[in-house]
């Protein structure tokens, strides 16, 4: 009798127990216990779930080791960990003891125009991906021409339309500067100031999650540190958070970091440092000081953290070897300036002393929008400077005058082991800086290969061939850590009661298969991707499921 106790358990199960001892009250002792039996085989079982994952090994998200568990789904929550071999599910994967882990965070994305286009991110999906963060400099809105006016705007449509992964977006701070200023170079009048400080204060309450900024590029360069300081003023008191791609990643790192810790001192937000590195071979060997810098900062009650990309290189526009002040006005107004023989000079010797300062196999140009020129692309620029025929610089100003847009250039100016250094720290999380390539051109450019590889290179290279991470505190990085930095309270760590955004691979086979030579190629080791509790990678396989949504920050207000 205590056995059929056990299992009977409580509430509606005790209820239909209770009705078979009263029919065994008056029936014969072989159908008494038959009786009993039929009681206990066929009680009521919890609640039928969406998905179940089973013969997992659970990485919680938390740093923690791993434990043999499943995890059960019900519509976009997870609600049980455990032994769930009883409970019954419409869909279940069976991972096959390999890890399973929350859905990695990708603090600094660029796929928030592609996703418009595509909206199935294979590139980032496959890499284990199930939420991005945008806003780096620039936001879809808010803007006074183009598709999106505001940035409720952009997060409806992407609502509407769904897509495999998340998104939450900042707002890029050279948006409320070019709505009121445009590409000039000069600081804000008090009533512009007033200005952007509402455009910003409208941005938060449309679901910004806070300030991105880019501050090598127009116009974001010309903003004054008080302008940044008062813009996120207006994001803290939402609760936002300060990212930050600060001024100079090289020489003066020291005067762009102590930049950043006054933003979050005065404005007392949150800091978050953009693809950590010290660029320029003559700045290498210098992370352990910068790391210093930033710790002495955390010391002093700055609420800083950095995130990183694990490569050696870096990809931008080319245009990023101008002086600031030929950019003046945009890209239209520098290749303007290059006609002006004077101006042209003063632009060459400065390109001059950029490659002299990279070195040699230092720029690589990977795209070049005019066709004329299609010749020079995958190519590093002295290789284009010796089949033009003349000096890099003259070169790199060829390039510029008939490519429109700036062309895109892979630098090869970080030195492996002070990015190995940083990706150890505990308080560096984990950007891609890459959009998912979607457009026919996109997938034939030299795009830097960790558009594809970024996360399964972190736990494929450092955590299971060089022993630089444990796995644990890689998967910390990649989930819980980075949700912390955008105050997601509902995901980032397995636990009931959060959101189903979990990843399922194979620690032994996971890895990154993109190169600079030849990046188009996914990673592997991959195997399911689930996100808001549907599959959208299921054995291997993209279902074409977009349960993915905009992520709103705590200010928000419905409209």
């Amino acid at each position: 009798m205590r056995q059929a106790h056990r299992l009977i358990g409580s509430g509606a199960h005790r209820s239909l127990f209770a009705r078979a001892l009263r029919l065994c009250a008056h029936a014969p002792l072989s159908l008494a216990l038959a009786l009993l039996l039929f009681s206990c085989a066929t009680r009521p079982t919890t609640k039928m779930m969406d998905l179940k994952i089973t013969n997992a090994r659970i990485l919680d998200g938390t740093g923690a080791p791993w434990f043999r568990g499943d995890i059960g789904v019900r519509g976009d929550t997870i609600v049980a960990i455990g032994d769930l071999a009883n409970e019954p599910a419409k869909s279940t994967i069976d991972a096959q003891q390999r890890m399973v882990s929350p859905g990695f965070i990708d603090l600094l994305g660029w796929s928030q125009t592609s996703v418009l286009e595509d909206p199935t991110l294979e590139a980032k999906v496959r890499q284990g991906v199930t939420t991005e963060i945008g806003g780096e400099g620039n936001s879809p809105g808010p803007a006074t021409s183009g598709r999106f006016r505001t940035l409720a705007e952009y997060l409806d449509t992407i609502d509407r339309q769904g897509a495999t992964i998340n998104f939450a977006m900042l707002l890029g701070s050279s948006n409320p500067r070019e709505m009121i200023i445009g590409e000039m170079n000069r600081a804000a009048t008090p009533d512009e100031m007033q200005q952007m400080e509402r455009i910003t204060d409208q941005a938060m309450r449309d679901g910004a999650i806070g300030i991105g900024s880019s501050l090598i590029y127009v116009p974001a360069m010309y903003s004054t540190t008080e302008e940044l300081i008062n813009i996120s003023r207006v994001a803290a008191k939402y609760g936002g958070v300060y990212f930050s791609h600060i001024r100079d990643e090289g020489d003066h790192i020291d005067d762009a970091l102590d930049e950043a810790f006054r933003i979050g001192r005065e404005a007392k937000i949150p800091v978050n440092v953009w693809h950590i590195k010290v660029g320029g071979r003559a700045n290498w060997g210098r992370m352990p000081q910068v790391i210093a810098r930033i710790e002495a900062a955390r010391a002093e009650g700055i609420d800083v953290a950095a995130n990183i990309y694990p490569y050696a290189a870096s990809s931008t526009g080319l245009s990023t070897l101008a002086p600031n002040w030929a950019l003046e006005g945009g890209y239209d107004d520098f290749q303007k300036r290059l006609a002006n023989p004077e101006d042209r000079a003063r632009i060459a010797e400065a390109f001059r002393a950029q490659f002299a300062k990279r070195g040699e196999r230092g720029i690589y140009v990977s795209q070049i929008y005019a066709p004329s020129l299609a010749q020079y692309e995958k190519k590093f620029i002295e290789q284009i400077a010796a089949e033009m025929g003349v000096p890099v610089e003259d070169a790199l100003i060829k390039l510029f005058e008939e490519s429109k847009p700036s062309p895109r250039v892979i630098f090869f100016s970080i030195n492996e082991d002070d990015m190995r250094y940083a990706l150890k720290q505990p308080f560096v999380s984990v950007g891609s800086d890459a959009g998912a390539a979607t457009s026919e051109r996109q997938k034939n450019a030299a795009v830097h290969p960790r558009a594809y590889g970024t996360f399964p290179r972190i736990l494929g290279k450092y955590v299971r061939d060089e022993h630089l991470l444990t796995l644990e505190e890689a998967i910390r990085k990649m989930t819980s850590q980075a949700a912390s930095r955008v105050h997601f309270k509902d995901r980032g760590i397995l636990r009931e009661g959060m959101k189903a955004d979990i990843v399922v691979f194979d620690p032994a086979t996971i890895h990154d298969v993109a190169t600079f030579e030849d990046p188009h190629h996914f990673s592997e080791g991959i195997t399911d991707v689930v996100v808001n509790g549907v599959a959208v990678l299921r054995d291997g396989v993209i279902t074409g499921a977009l349960p993915g949504r905009a992520i709103r920050g705590r200010g928000y207000v419905k409209r």
